[in-house]
């Protein structure tokens, strides 16, 4: 057999496929040797993420005529609402746009129940999927963002990304960050805030589809409206010697016979740590199955339950908040605050949930929310010329993002985010100077009250 050059004869030094006095083994860090990456395409917008708002920050730029790339780190479109298993959406009811177009056509295949509260997350995928086809989007799914190439002028010029076709570059005019945990304007050296002001960031969930049992059997534990059901679910889970480590542990109806299950709390979980990160899905799966256990051996009803899956992707609260134009602060949620050039209207509640073990479940700080605006200021990167946000990574401090961070902001903030950058491109302008009359004459919404 010949296996080539490698000669183990003891006649020549034994090659290590390393150059000489390269011995790495009690380096620090290794030397990566420079490459050229080969080009994957040229677009108008890249949308990096493919949550509800890079999704709909995709369609609405394509909408408006421009190419566009939506890159997806997981294996489907959706992000908390399918491979996080989350689909109750959160501030919905007063929002317009795409995701009212969305939640209608879900709720036509009888795929939504109480009033869009909930959507089926399996649905939702081929909701998503056929949208961004028939938009004639290029989608990119199981493909990372790893870098990003900026100029002098601070313009991003193209990404950088990781998947098995290996490391590619992706040119843009516009880019948009709807990764949730900011990964883009990051990898493109904008400033950003993370946490609160010592480093405390909310916890995370790992969420799990479960079935077994009729709705109509466990009405107590369904019962969401003043806790009911949590407070009932946790006694059930104590009862049994399963505590859960997040103390308001709900059930979701997805349908008669199938329930999103939200149990647990995973603390000091950043979205820069690897290693934390897959420590909090490998332990929050453990207790989910723990959890199911016990409830089938405590209460008769719950005897058949099952795990239908457990979440591909962990669901994180908290990510980088990218520095903007303009920073949405407690007080403009506070006091109500209308803004010149709104996107949409929050009204969700400053939702924190516990920050370190023991403070295991979740507050709205003392603070109450009046309506306010989000600002088309706060979509734009500050640090980047040509670098729009969508989504929970937008810039604002703690308490504002614990109110705008939920599916019912993200979306139409994502959209925003597409429109902008449309304009963007079809004007060659940075998106700070597309004037906001044109933002609403395109499409945005100058109604976020209704």
């Amino acid at each position: 057999m010949d296996f080539g050059n490698n000669d183990m004869s003891g006649g020549g030094k034994e090659k290590t496929g390393l150059p000489d006095g390269n011995d790495v083994r009690d380096a620090s860090f290794v030397a990566e040797p420079a490459r050229q990456v080969p080009v994957a395409g040229r677009y108008d917008v890249i949308v990096a993420g493919g949550g509800p708002a890079g999704v709909c920050a995709a369609l609405a730029a394509a909408e408006r005529g421009c190419s566009v790339l939506l890159l997806e780190a997981e294996g489907c479109l959706g992000g908390i609402l399918t491979s996080g298993l989350m689909s109750n959406i959160l501030d919905a009811k007063n929002k317009g746009g795409l995701l009212k177009s969305i939640l209608a056509e879900l709720s036509g295949m009888g795929m939504a129940s109480g009033h869009h509260a909930c959507v089926d997350p399996e649905a939702m995928k081929i909701v998503l999927e056929n949208r961004v086809r028939r938009a004639g989007i290029h989608v990119r799914l199981r493909t990372r963002v790893a870098g990003a190439k900026v100029s002098s002028a601070r313009r991003v010029e193209a990404v950088f990304t990781e998947s098995c076709s290996g490391r590619e570059a992706w040119i843009g005019k516009v880019f948009v960050d709807a990764t949730g945990n900011g990964d883009l304007g990051a990898l493109s050296g904008c400033g950003y805030e993370l946490g609160d002001p010592d480093g405390r960031i909310q916890a995370a969930s790992l969420c799990a589809l479960i079935y077994g049992v009729g709705a109509g059997a466990i009405p107590d534990l369904l019962e969401i409206e003043k806790d009911g059901g949590k407070r009932r679910l946790y006694e059930l889970l104590d009862q049994a010697g399963r505590r859960p480590s997040y103390s308001k542990p709900t059930l979701f109806s997805l349908n008669e016979n199938g329930f999103l299950l939200m149990s647990n709390h995973q603390y000091r979980v950043y979205p820069d740590d690897a290693d934390a990160l897959t420590d909090a899905v490998l332990q929050a799966r453990a207790e989910i199955w723990e959890q199911i256990a016990a409830l089938r051996r405590t209460d008769p009803r719950l005897a058949k339950l099952r795990i239908g899956t457990t979440a591909a992707a962990l669901g994180l609260r908290e990510g980088r908040r990218i520095s903007a134009l303009y920073r949405v602060v407690l007080d403009d949620l506070r006091e109500g605050r209308s803004q010149p050039d709104p996107v949409c209207r929050g009204t969700f509640s400053v939702d924190v949930h516990g920050m370190f073990p023991g403070n295991s479940g979740y507050t709205s700080a003392g603070f109450k929310v009046r309506p306010y605006d989000i600002p088309l200021r706060a979509l734009i990167a500050r640090d980047a010329v040509n670098l729009l946000l969508a989504g929970r990574c937008i810039c604002g401090d703690v308490y504002a993002h614990a109110s705008y961070r939920v599916v019912g902001n993200a979306a139409p903030i994502g959209e925003a985010a597409g429109i902008c950058a449309a304009l963007a491109v079809r004007q060659d302008l940075p998106p700070e100077e597309v004037s906001y009359a044109d933002f609403v004459q395109a499409g945005g919404n100058p109604h976020p009250h209704v």
